[in-house]
């Protein structure tokens, strides 16, 4: 019985040695024929545009030369259809620049797709105009290895406390990764 351990023991190391020398150089191992097979993905870029509104709790008054703001809101953007979003904004008044902590929009599904966001505003009457780049940055679903970039144009009243803009661009991402969650 003993001589017949050793060969399978040393087949079973063979095994592990083989297979732990194959991942230890990054090198791609080769499932076993009646292993499941993953579906192969195709990414493609595509636009990404549409309106949003958001409602926000405005600054004390006189409102700080830097404040951070949060703005909750719904979109409706090609590609998504309507989602929420959520932002958490540092804004500087003096240097009229904003930049984004927290930047999500939440599809129907509960996919995420983050953002981050830099931008620039400027009082206009009662309240700022203001213009950005958002980039996306992964998120959950079928939105965890996204890309892209879009421009954002808009106004925020400190009359109403709600902000409007529009956003043009494009994303990338794979609708499969949706099954992988």
């Amino acid at each position: 019985m003993r001589g017949s351990r050793i060969p399978s023991m040393a087949l079973a190391s063979a095994i592990v040695a083989a297979t732990l020398i194959g991942c230890a150089d990054g090198a791609r191992t080769v499932a076993a024929p009646d292993a499941p097979r993953l579906s192969r993905s195709v990414v493609t870029s595509r636009p990404i545009g549409g309106e949003c509104t958001t409602t926000f709790v405005p600054p004390a008054f006189p409102p700080p030369l830097t404040f951070q703001q949060v703005d909750v809101g719904t979109c409706q953007l090609s590609h998504l259809g309507r989602v929420a979003i959520y932002s958490l904004q540092d804004i500087n008044i003096v240097a009229g620049t904003q930049t984004s902590v927290v930047y999500t929009y939440t599809a129907a599904n509960g996919d995420i797709l983050r953002a981050v966001n830099v931008g620039t505003n400027t009082p206009n009457g009662a309240g700022v105009r203001f213009s950005a780049t958002t980039t996306f940055v992964g998120g959950t679903g079928r939105f965890a290895h996204a890309t892209g970039e879009a421009h954002i144009e808009g106004s925020a009243s400190f009359i109403t406390n709600t902000a409007t803009y529009t956003l043009d661009g494009w994303i990338a991402y794979d609708a499969s990764d949706a099954a992988d969650r």
